[in-house]
């Protein structure tokens, strides 16, 4: 007598979505990260906390955006799985992460920090490297943790 499995199918799956007129698709510096953000999540319009990501292959070059979480008008709730879950289905290299302060004041806060230490410990476990982790403030403000050298 046979035993009954579940079969899976594990995917990403393609939003409809615009056409973005950057120069080319690879993210080599904070500002390009920056402006990927804006241009395509909208974080300094949004009225709540919202954490995102860019996943990018060996090359630094973009392969994907992701919505991770969208909080309130001070936190959003980030957990490793659901920011490697995304990495893993995109065969990333390396991830960019990104939130907004809906205050404008891009500042991190000891939390942001503390998240960002904890995702680059999880990332080391899946051999995948964060690069960097942007707090935007407004459509020209923004602060890049590694910049500031805060990871």
């Amino acid at each position: 007598m046979g035993v009954n499995i579940q079969k899976y199918d594990l995917r990403v799956v393609k939003e409809s979505g615009n056409r973005y007129e950057f120069e080319n698709k690879y993210v080599e510096t904070p500002k390009k990260a920056h402006q990927i953000f804006i241009e395509t999540l909208e974080l300094d319009k949004r009225t709540e906390e919202v954490f995102a990501m860019l996943t990018i292959d060996i090359k630094s070059k973009l392969t994907g955006v992701f919505e991770v979480s969208i909080g309130d008008l001070s936190s959003s709730l980030v957990k490793p799985r659901e920011v490697f879950k995304r990495a893993i289905l995109q065969n990333s290299a390396g991830i960019i992460l990104g939130h907004n302060h809906p205050s404008c004041e891009p500042e991190p806060s000891r939390d942001d920090v503390n998240l960002t230490k904890n995702l680059i410990e999880a990332g080391e476990i899946v051999d995948i490297e964060i690069m960097d982790h942007l707090i935007i403030g407004d459509k020209k403000n923004f602060i890049s943790m590694k910049e500031k050298e805060l990871i």
